[in-house]
């Protein structure tokens, strides 16, 4: 009687936690709509490779050596992107790269990058729901390296 028990309560058991450890994934993702930060989807936006988004309008930032810290040499570079998203209302896709051994490493650190000027593109008065960020790590397209790149997409909306 009491093997029986132990094999009933199992199930229950078992059952009960899996419910404790779900989690709505779209309330983590800052770049889910309507989630934290208020980021449009990475699915809402058009690759950064894509036609439809202008590379190349801008200088990139570089960094120093397996660094995510902006120097102070391209904080100049940083408001000029600012300038640029606050004249002309784009939304901008922030993309990473890395020159690091590791592609998975590279991946990280390139996405680390992005998300350091994004935060940085918002203390400058960029709403977050204007900013999307890419890891490319190794395959960082145009220059490369360790940088970040800015692509834009217009959005038919007024300067803000």
């Amino acid at each position: 009687m009491q093997r029986i028990c132990y094999y009933l309560l199992i199930p229950l058991i078992a059952g009960g936690l899996s419910g404790c450890a779900s989690t709505d994934a779209a309330s983590d993702d800052p770049d889910a709509e309507g989630g934290a930060g208020d980021s449009p989807r990475r699915s809402s936006m058009p690759a950064y490779t894509s036609q439809e988004v202008t590379r190349n309008a801008v200088e990139g930032i570089q960094f120093g050596d397996a660094s995510s810290e902006i120097d102070e040499s391209q904080k100049p570079r940083l408001k000029a992107v600012a300038t640029y998203l606050k004249v002309r209302a784009e939304r901008v896709i922030v993309a990473g790269g890395a020159e690091v051994t590791s592609p998975e490493y590279a991946r990280q650190l390139g996405q680390q990058r992005a998300l350091a000027v994004r935060q940085a593109l918002i203390r400058e008065g960029i709403p977050a729901n204007k900013i999307v960020t890419a890891s490319y790590g190794l395959y960082l397209p145009g220059k490369g390296g360790d940088r970040v790149e800015f692509g834009f997409l217009p959005t038919g909306e007024k300067p803000f």
